[in-house]
């Protein structure tokens, strides 16, 4: 099946060359691309030279919901029937990508997501972001109503036709959650396999555990308070039907 890579990056020039050239080296055939979300240094320029297929560049900085759309368009463009998608600064091993693919491969029907709360996964996931993932997972296995663990993470392989399907709109770091349930609603599977989490001291997530776990948190109280309509219409309607006839008095 063909692959496509999509990394979203903003000034990550000391550590875009090395994540690209990894993907290269463990997944040969696979076109990368690399959105590059109006970096301010040299991150487009060490993405080409370390041999990505296509330097996408967005401008003015529009965040990684954006890149990530930007990507999605191009590997679809290129004809891709798998697309992975790993972070910029080096928090995601090219090295795991192949038991990604391996798990997308097996079930078509799947999202493969990376969980890097396995035990034994690596770096110790720092307290707030940690926190922020436990809560998103929770209200996340309520409306999608199946298993899901390490819902926050970016490293994922998805298959064509749910990316085609999904119209993906939301902004920064909740159109993550935004595709989780929208494939669970379109009845794609959602897969875990354990990643190994990297977490450099010197390296700050992008990911902002106060501000974009709020973010997440809004969007999905949202979607919850939506679900809980429905269930409230469509157990009002079962318990109509349930009500005995009226017999009119002789």
């Amino acid at each position: 099946m063909r692959l496509a890579t999509v990394i979203p990056a903003f000034n990550e020039e000391a550590t875009i060359g090395p994540v690209v050239a990894g993907v290269r080296a463990t997944c040969p055939g696979a076109a990368v691309f690399v959105v590059d979300d109006a970096s301010t240094d040299e991150t487009a320029a060490r993405a080409a030279a370390a041999g990505a297929h296509g330097v996408l560049r967005v401008s003015p900085r529009a965040g990684k919901g954006a890149a990530l759309r930007a990507g999605f368009a191009a590997a679809l463009a290129e004809g891709a029937e798998l697309v992975a998608t790993l972070d910029a600064d080096g928090q995601h091993d090219p090295a795991d990508l192949p038991r990604l693919l391996a798990a997308g491969r097996a079930a078509p029907d799947g999202l493969i997501m990376g969980d890097r709360l396995a035990p034994g996964s690596g770096d110790r996931i720092p307290g707030l972001r940690l926190g922020a993932i436990r809560t998103a997972d929770l209200l996340l296995r309520w409306l999608a109503r199946t298993a899901i663990r390490d819902s926050q993470c970016g490293f994922r392989v998805y298959p064509a036709t749910l990316l085609r399907a999904l119209p993906l709109s939301r902004e920064g770091f909740v159109l993550e959650t935004e595709v989780l349930l929208g494939a669970t609603r379109l009845g794609y599977r959602l897969v875990s396999v354990p990643v190994r989490s990297i977490y450099p001291p010197d390296r700050a997530s992008r990911f902002r555990a106060l501000a974009d776990g709020t973010r997440i948190g809004w969007y999905l109280a949202g979607e919850t308070a939506r679900e809980l309509s429905v269930r409230f219409v469509n157990e009002a309607g079962r318990r109509r039907l349930r009500l005995p006839a009226v017999v009119p008095p002789a």
